[in-house]
């Protein structure tokens, strides 16, 4: 085989290995970036180095690896891709070859199996050199993308009824386009009681003689009412408004440091203020502003975002501490507490942020739940990535697809911290760099890192015409489609062409597919907007005349479109863009998908105003606050009008009458003069403004990363590392058989302090060795078999691992502090005390299996009402219409209370068996089972479920029920004998 690389790769290969350092290189689009990666990759594995080449995605991987597999075989150097393997032998035998194709995420993810997870995947292979294939993983605002392995943390579900109360109270919220929010409906004692929880100061007798005062409660009943709080306030959960109002004016009057507003809604949804409860001479006093609604009902109303989070923020954790365990442990690992009042504001945050957020835009249903989309640069869905802080399972109760846990990140690796492992041995070679300022800022993170652009091979025929910027979205979309319309129709000089219309989001794709349908033929249509869809029509198919691809940046990225002669002979493919890209290198990369490899092509930005964002709006001086300056500009440019009118006029009667070269030229530069004017900056043109508002606005934006964001990645880094060295020493000092379930809850510990303490404003220094002396503390309470937090899952794994050793005292002693934690739920540590007390077959041992089988049939009631109130508090807020049949939401939550009851039943059967064996002194037998056999019947009979079910299985499992039980009764005599006796007695 033989391989004839043309001048420009043979140009960019040489200057790739004559670099000492770091290199970027350039090259035209459809000049053969992978011709020269190859080649270069070659040349490394060939000097004893194992390059490591790093593609934008999983198929141009796996692609170029194959393509190029016959090249290597050809020079004797190995080649595999590591996106399409999971097993730890086949990923082992990959990096043993001399030339590795992947994904930064795959290389991350590998690295992380083989560090955190201990798993002999990279073997022995160094970070030596790495050649990227388009350089997007590499900038700043890739840098700060994240790969994880996901960590099971059992108790993170334990928050899933706190996620659905915030998402239910953020749907019972009303807003005002005057901008007031009113808060969920709720009980004006509930309002009261918040007051007096936070004001020592008012006390109870003084409660009991307003609501006398005010007519609320009769003066015999506040008599016998005056030792319960709960009672009195119980009270004015019927009161009218005319009582409330009295109430809260005698209120006022002794306690002067309130100040009631109150406020009445109009029959056309808008608020009217009414009269105000002030005390008469304060200045210092607290505004509460509510609206009455009788029968003892309220609504506080809000004039920003900022205080409903507060405010519902501060009702969870009252709620939340008054239902806690009161158990305090000594531990700097944060507990179930800690984490609430630590995160719920951000968690309220979250949950706003979702309702603003748009499916088809941000996020796209896929599979069973949500997946976020990369529009803003590639376009991709991504799949394996989750929002977190709430903001996953948020969205997923929104369209009430299956609800996730909310993960607990333990370990992780970012882009800029897998490139900074390479040292200074980056190579890459792309299509777009980007502008100057990007690529100084590249300089400064990657230090020494060099660029350099290669001339194309042929002359590129690139025509792009002037863009344009529509103010109206209809109109927008009504110029787009006919300027798409006329390039595919023919004219009188050229045939008919192609074209792709690039959207931001795949809402927008959509509609311009929907609207384009009414006149152009389905079978010139193509939709191009999602890649968990077959888009092989698109991508592997020819691109012939009259064809129109409507798709998002997934079409703009990479994609090699082969164009037809008889669309190239009409002028090639037509690229409109009808957004404002990102950056530069997303523009540029979009326009490279025409006039490729010398032939000829052409491309128009066409953009609508209304969506740009607003801090582009901001600098153009598109928002109201900017408008009357900008009024004030026109007046005065009309004045200058008028004057240069006037003189113009004048002019043009002097020259009539005195016609000469001298009055020719004065005519003239008046005329010139009037043009400048109107001309002035305010009839600029629009496209450029944006465009240098947009370059501006990055150039900000990757400044804070530089500043920031990357600082604050690589400090988390860092302290990653620390726990690694950690986890190191607790692999080589400890040599127990609980190895394993000591290091499962130092993960646990190090997620939850790693999300507590991160954020702190603390020197790295300082946090290294804060972070140092909290795990060898968790170290050592989880040696001397202590929970070092009521988060961390250790009781019961422990217990379950002494039960399988044959240790059984010592696993019951396990279940019963996991009771006494009380985190951990009764349910599964009472059925494996059960479990374990029936195999240890000690005197009475029937007594007390059978004691904690009872409570655990009576827990599994109280699990079943949290459930289905998590379930009630995501159906009401639900604004999505109804459709026959279920939701994928209430068909998880079927399987979880199928697999509940089913576990119930079998308690129950147990019970049965014990109160029988109990009943003739007799014993019982043991059979012990893996949990899938609770549902082996109903998976035999309906193969549909085995997916959800197994699902749900694994996950309770992962709470701690690893066997199941069954009971047989054994006859015995003397037991008989014995019973018979006692009864006697």
């Amino acid at each position: 085989m033989k391989y004839k690389p043309r001048l420009t790769q043979m140009v960019s290969w040489c200057i790739l290995v004559l670099s000492k350092s770091s290199r970027l290189v350039q090259v035209g689009t459809g000049e053969g970036k992978s011709c020269i990666v190859a080649m270069f990759a070659a040349y490394q594995a060939m000097t004893g180095k194992t390059p490591d080449i790093i593609s934008s995605s999983p198929v141009l991987a796996e692609r170029d690896a194959k393509e190029w597999s016959a090249f290597y075989k050809e020079l004797k150097i190995t080649v595999d891709v590591n996106t399409n393997k999971s097993e730890e032998k086949k990923l082992k035998k990959c990096y043993e070859c001399h030339v590795v194709y992947g994904t930064s995420d795959s290389f991350a993810a590998d690295w992380l199996r083989q560090r955190f997870l201990r798993q002999d995947v990279r073997s022995k292979r160094e970070f030596q050199c790495v050649i990227v294939d388009e350089v997007d993983s590499l900038m700043l605002d890739k840098g700060l993308e994240v790969v994880y392995l996901s960590t099971e943390i059992p108790l993170m579900e334990s928050l899933n009824g706190i996620l659905a109360k915030i998402w239910f109270e953020i749907n019972q919220l009303k807003h005002f386009e005057t901008g007031e929010i009113l808060g969920p409906i709720q009980l004006f004692s509930q309002v009261l009681s918040e007051i007096i929880t936070k004001n020592k100061n008012i006390d109870q007798h003084s409660i009991v003689q307003m609501a006398v005062d005010s007519g609320i409660m009769p003066v015999r009943s506040s008599m016998q009412m005056q030792e319960n709080l709960e009672n009195v306030l119980k009270q004015l959960d019927n009161s009218s408004v005319v009582q409330m109002v009295a109430f809260l004016t005698i209120f006022v009057g002794k306690f002067p440091q309130y100040f009631f507003k109150l406020y009445q809604e109009r029959p056309d949804g808008t608020l009217r203020s009414l009269n105000e409860i002030s005390p008469a001479c304060t200045s210092e006093r607290q505004e509460i502003s509510v609206l009455l609604l009788g029968n003892g009902k309220c609504r506080v109303v809000h004039f920003e975002e900022d205080s409903v989070i507060m405010s519902m923020g501060q009702t969870i954790q009252i709620a939340f501490q008054s239902e806690s365990i009161k158990i305090k442990m000594e531990s700097h690992i944060p507990g179930l507490e800690d984490l609430i009042n630590g995160k719920v504001q951000t968690w309220i945050e979250n949950a706003f942020l979702a309702t603003k957020m748009t499916l088809g835009h941000e996020y796209v249903l896929h599979g069973v739940g949500v997946a976020p989309v990369d529009y803003k640069c590639t376009g991709v869905v991504q799949n394996d990535m989750k929002w977190g802080e709430g903001l996953q399972q948020f969205l997923e109760m929104k369209h009430q697809t299956k609800l996730s846990n909310m993960t607990l990140i333990t370990n992780f690796m970012s882009n800029v911290g897998l490139f900074k492992k390479y040292t200074n041995q980056i190579y890459g070679v792309t299509g777009t760099l980007g502008d100057q300022t990007e690529l100084d800022m590249l300089k400064k993170l990657y230090n020494g890192i060099e660029t350099c652009k290669i001339p194309s091979f042929r002359r590129r025929k690139l025509y792009e015409l002037e863009g344009l910027v529509i103010p109206e979205e209809d109109e927008w979309i009504r110029t787009v489609c006919n300027v798409v319309k006329y390039q595919v129709s023919s004219t009188v000089y050229r045939g008919p062409r192609a074209a792709l219309v690039i959207c931001e989001t795949i809402n927008r794709a959509v509609n311009f597919y929907r609207t384009l349908s009414v006149t152009i033929s389905l079978d010139k249509l193509k939709l191009y907007v999602n890649n968990n869809m077959n888009n092989s029509t698109i991508t592997d198919s020819t691109i012939q005349a009259g064809d129109i691809i409507i798709a998002t940046n997934l079409a703009g990225r990479g994609t090699d479109l082969k164009v037809s002669e008889t669309v190239n002979e009409a002028g090639g493919l037509f690229v409109v863009q009808t957004f404002l890209p990102l950056n530069v290198r997303v523009e540029e990369q979009a326009f490279g998908r025409t006039a490729r490899q010398g032939n000829p092509g052409s491309a128009q930005l066409i953009m609508c105003s209304s969506h740009f964002s607003d801090l582009v709006k901001l600098v153009m001086g598109e928002n109201p606050s900017l408008t009357s300056l900008l009024s004030h500009l026109d007046s005065l440019i009309q004045k200058l009008h008028s004057l240069k009118e006037t003189l113009f006029e004048e002019t043009v009667n002097y020259y009539l009458e005195n016609h000469s070269s001298q009055t020719h030229d004065a005519v003239t530069s008046a005329l010139t003069d009037l043009l400048t004017i109107n001309s002035f900056p305010s009839q600029e043109c629009s496209l450029e403004k944006a465009k240098d508002v947009r370059n501006i606005l990055v150039n900000i934006r990757l400044s804070g990363f530089l500043a920031q964001d990357i600082p604050k990645i690589l400090k988390k880094e860092e302290l990653f590392f620390v726990y690694l060295d950690l986890l190191d020493n607790a692999y080589e000092d400890d040599k127990d058989d609980q190895l394993d379930v000591i290091v499962s809850s130092l993960h646990e510990c190090w997620g939850l302090w790693l999300l507590m303490h991160s954020s702190e404003e603390k020197t790295i220094e300082m946090l290294k060795e804060q972070l140092k002396v909290d795990l060898l503390s968790a170290k050592q309470k989880l040696m001397s078999k202590q929970s070092p937090s009521s988060m961390v899952y250790y009781y019961i794994r422990s217990g379950n691992k002494l039960r399988e050793k044959g240790r059984l005292t010592e696993s019951i002693e396990m279940y019963t502090k996991a009771l006494e934690g009380g985190a951990s739920g009764e349910i599964i540590p009472l059925y494996n005390r059960a479990l374990a007390t029936i195999k240890k077959k000690d005197t009475g041992y029937i007594t007390r299996a059978l004691a904690d089988l009872e409570k655990a049939d009576k827990a599994i009631v109280s699990y079943k009402s949290y459930l289905a109130h998590i379930l009630i508090y995501i159906q009401l807020s639900s604004h999505v219409p109804e459709t026959e049949g279920d939701t994928l939401l209430s068909k998880q939550f079927k399987i979880k209370f199928m697999i509940v009851n089913l576990l119930k039943m079998n308690i129950q059967e147990a019970v049965m068996k014990l109160k029988r064996a109990a009943s003739i002194g007799g014993n019982v037998s043991l059979t012990e089972k893996h949990p899938l056999f609770l549902v082996v019947h109903i998976i035999l009979s309906n193969q549909i479920l085995l997916g959800d079910l197994e699902t749900e299985l694994m996950h309770i499992m992962s709470l701690g029920l690893e066997e199941i039980f069954s009971l047989d009764t054994l006859f015995s005599a003397s037991g008989l004998v014995s019973k018979i006796l006692k009864l006697m007695k």
